[in-house]
């Protein structure tokens, strides 16, 4: 602590923007981590909160799915000896015009009151008596933060979109700021659930059943005995388990996160690596007189450590500062994924440094800090003292090094091909993926220098003198400018991999809305492809047909269920009409077989991703959970489909109908007929329903357009890591220009003192920075080819079940190549002003 205080406090004054550039690492890789997990962190918890505040004092909740169940069922949980209340709930989203979207809760009046609170101020006995309420079937109940930010009041008129088109409700009370009109940020509204069936088209289903037990009974037992008298195709759960089931519906998405937050953590590693090494070049003589004066070997490496540790802190509590800044913008991302999940977006109302997050980062930072210190600070321990003390004599460290970090490359790219290609096993995988980037960092070095040597020539031709100098400087020293190398390969490869699986899916998606998603029109109940609470009678489906020009018309019906513990999207489609307009062969299985099993009730088909994560094939029997019995069939076929990214079950939707009960309909897909203007047959569609029922028709352009937004956000993170590496470039290279430039004052100041001109001293620095970024992207285009393949597995089998092509991103590449350049010279002006305004004669007496 002693030389803390008297040395390094001292020399972090003197260089402070040196110490905020070794800083910048640890605080780039931190807030990254930081922002990605406090976004997931934040958003999972508001909507748990919404949860549990919707839920009021239910102690369990039965659900059956996105698809709801019976009113029958109600029946019976009512009758189950441990129940004291069960209320049925309808959850719907319903668009409230330039006042956004609004999450209706459908409740039943005459019982509700029991587990949840209407603190209204109103005074209005439409809300204080349920019969009333009742019988005034446009009624609703706003929450008061939602009528404040619209300046709505008692008694005003609002206009929902409905299955029947716009109605007008009366706001028959306003529901104090509470822990229920808190829910999704006040967005929230409560009407009658019979009325909500109609207004949105449930028939007659609900969504789930809120329940108190009587007292006594404990929670576990009440939920054994409901399991017995339902079945398993319900799930009895404490409220707080809904926000489990988000959770694992971004589990693709936290695990992309975690990947990426790992590649900026590494990164940071080298920039703090490369400062350090710069403060013990710069810091020799220092360092020579401490011995002299008696310190020992371990006194200096445990200073260089406690400078690291000290810098580590203060890197990770700054990136914590800017990760939740960041955060703020991720988390809207983030929201939307769960707006596709749960059919409304929700907001993270705050986002703070939770004690999950906050202290795992400080964690990290010390450790990576450290970690990144360790060669620098034993580098320091082993300088010699007539060395350091000698003016014109250098020390280098790197001697003996090659043959070990040979060796152990070719060992760990041997255990990298055996894990990778001779074990079907994860863990043997992502061993080997380890291998691989250890691999690439350790040949790194080795690299450069054979790089460098091949680009001299090349750098001599496009200027002789200053070409020269600049080649000869990284052929000297590897090892000085190997960190920002590395840093910048790494993330270099994050950006390729991330590209590439971009541009591979945006081709599979493309192809499957081709070949697949291919009707011309589809009328929806909402804008949102992704809003799912509201149906259409399936009565509708004769009235579109008999529309001049339309030739097919299919019943689309899809809702997320359960299956082996996991979400996973149930599609209940017209499998004889779907056989003739699908384009596209199956994966796995017959397509005529396939599809005749299906229409005929003996088979079910599966998306290629559900096969490739449950690890599903063709005859495999498979149990779906449904209301009114366990569906039991074969797997007759694997095809490619995109309908949700968890996977789906298609099934014929007879089936559907006959085990829930339900023939409501999502959304309608229409085939106009050969020679028939697609717009016109859209503009009839909308006018046989206009004034009498809410319809958005939408053509396939439309359609396509909106999936690829979608499809955008899991890949927005890309954006993200450029910009990390165009950082990276440049913090990178500042630091190897000013180690280089302090290594080399000497022979600057020999240049010119022969006659060097200050502009020749900045072209070499200039060309040796270029140089340098010319080595990362080459190294890093190397790494990124290898990164991808890997990543592509990592999908394939971890995160989404997406078979997807290999496709190097050379748009994406030719697209760095200037950036990192341009990173790179902006880099290098400030050293090489550096180099040329020493004074001339303390460069001569420096070595």
């Amino acid at each position: 602590m002693i030389l803390l205080r008297l040395l390094s406090w001292p020399y972090f004054r003197k260089h402070v923007l040196r110490s905020v550039l070794t800083t910048t690492g640890i605080v780039l890789g931190v807030s990254v981590f930081v922002a990605m997990h406090a976004a997931n962190q934040s958003v999972l918890v508001a909507f748990s909160q919404t949860v549990d505040r919707i839920a009021g004092k239910a102690a369990l909740q039965i659900t059956a799915g996105e698809n709801g169940f019976g009113e029958e069922i109600l029946e019976k949980v009512q009758a189950a000896p441990t129940v004291a209340v069960a209320v049925p709930i309808i959850e719907a989203v319903a668009d409230a015009g330039n006042k956004g979207t609004l999450l209706v809760l459908g409740v039943d009046m005459t019982g509700d009151r029991s587990l949840r609170e209407y603190d209204t101020d109103s005074g209005d006995e439409a809300v204080d008596d349920p019969l009333i309420f009742l019988a005034q079937p446009d009624s609703i109940i706003l929450s008061k933060p939602f009528a404040d930010r619209y300046q709505l009041k008692a008694g005003s008129r609002l206009v929902l979109g409905t299955a029947d088109g716009e109605k007008a409700f009366t706001a028959r009370g306003l529901m104090k700021a509470s822990h229920l009109a808190d829910a999704f940020g006040g967005s929230l509204a409560v009407m009658d659930i019979y009325a909500a069936q109609k207004m949105f088209g449930r028939g007659r289903t609900f969504d789930r059943i809120d329940l108190a037990l009587k007292e006594g009974v404990a929670a576990d037992d009440a939920r054994r005995e409901l399991v017995a008298l339902l079945g398993p195709a319900f799930e009895i759960q404490a409220p707080a388990s809904r926000g489990a089931q988000a959770e694992s519906m971004l589990a693709g998405y936290t695990a992309m996160v975690n990947i990426s937050s790992a590649f900026a953590l590494f990164v940071g590693m080298f920039i703090v690596y490369n400062a350090f090494s710069i403060a013990v070049t710069q810091r020799r003589s220092e360092i020579g007189i401490l011995r002299a004066l008696g310190a020992t070997q371990g006194q200096i490496r445990w200073l260089f450590l406690g400078e690291s540790a000290v810098m580590g802190f203060a890197g990770a509590a700054v990136g914590s500062v800017f990760g939740v800044m960041i955060a703020t913008v991720i988390a809207s991302a983030i929201g939307s994924l769960l707006g596709d999940v749960y059919g409304v977006a929700q907001q993270a109302t705050e986002i703070g440094m939770r004690p999950a997050v906050l202290l795992p980062a400080l964690a990290i930072g010390v450790v990576t800090s450290l970690i990144s210190a360790i060669i620098p600070a034993r580098n320091a321990a082993r300088v010699d003292v007539v060395h350091a003390l000698r003016k014109g004599s250098y020390q280098a460290f790197s001697a003996g090094e090659h043959r070990w970090r040979a060796i152990a490359s070719a060992v760990l790219a041997l255990a990298a091909l055996v894990c990778l290609t001779m074990f079907d096993s994860r863990v043997a995988f992502y061993a080997g993926y380890g291998c691989v980037i250890v691999m690439a960092l350790l040949v790194t070095p080795v690299a450069s220098l054979a790089l460098a040597k091949g680009l001299r020539p090349a750098l001599q031709w496009l200027r002789p003198v200053e070409g020269s100098l600049a080649a000869d400087s990284l052929i000297t020293a590897p090892r000085r400018t190997s960190a920002s190398v590395a840093a910048l390969m790494l993330s270099l490869a994050l950006i390729l991999a991330f590209g590439g699986m971009a541009r591979a899916s945006y081709r599979s998606i493309v192809d499957w809305m081709d070949t697949s998603l291919n009707a011309d029109l589809f009328v929806m109940p909402s804008q949102r492809i992704d809003v799912r609470t509201t149906r259409f009678p399936a009565a509708m489906a004769p009235e579109i047909a008999k529309v001049p020009g339309v030739a097919r018309v299919q019943m689309f019906r899809n809702g997320r269920i359960t299956f082996r513990g996991a979400p996973t999207m149930l599609v209940a489609i017209e499998m004889a009409s779907v056989a003739q307009t699908v384009k596209r062969a199956p994966v796995e299985g017959d397509a005529a077989e396939m599809y005749r099993l299906a229409a005929a009730g003996q088979g079910v088909i599966v998306s290629d991703s559900l096969a490739q994560l449950r690890r599903l094939k063709v005859g495999d029997t498979v149990d779906i959970p449904a209301p009114y019995g366990m569906i039991r069939l074969p797997i007759a076929g694997v095809i490619l489909d995109y309908t949700d990214q968890q996977g789906s079950i298609l099934i014929d939707r007879r089936v559907f109908v006959e085990h829930w009960k339900d023939d409501t309909v999502s959304d309608f897909r229409v085939f106009v007929a050969p020679g028939a203007a697609i717009g016109e047959v859209r503009q009839r569609i909308a006018d046989i329903y206009a004034g009498r029922r809410k319809v958005f028709v939408l053509t396939n352009e439309e359609g396509r357009r909106y999936i690829l937004k979608l499809t955008d956000q899991w890949f927005s993170m890309m954006n993200v890591q450029i910009v990390i590496a165009i950082i990276v470039a440049v913090l990178g290279i500042v630091n190897t220009m000013t180690v280089s430039i302090t290594d080399r004052r000497r022979e600057l100041g020999v240049l010119q003192a022969v006659g060097a001109l200050r502009l020749q001293v900045r072209r070499t620095i200039w060309i040796e920075a270029l140089a340098v970024a010319v080595l990362g992207l080459a190294l890093g285009f190397t790494l990124g080819a290898v990164n991808l393949y890997c990543m592509l597995q990592v999908v394939q089998h971890d995160v989404a079940g997406l078979r997807l092509a290999y496709e190097f991103p050379f748009g994406t590449a030719l697209t760095l190549v200037p950036a990192m350049l341009g990173a790179a010279f902006i880099a290098a002006l400030g050293p090489a002003e550096s180099a040329v305004r020493g004074r001339l004669l303390e460069s001569l007496e420096y070595e």
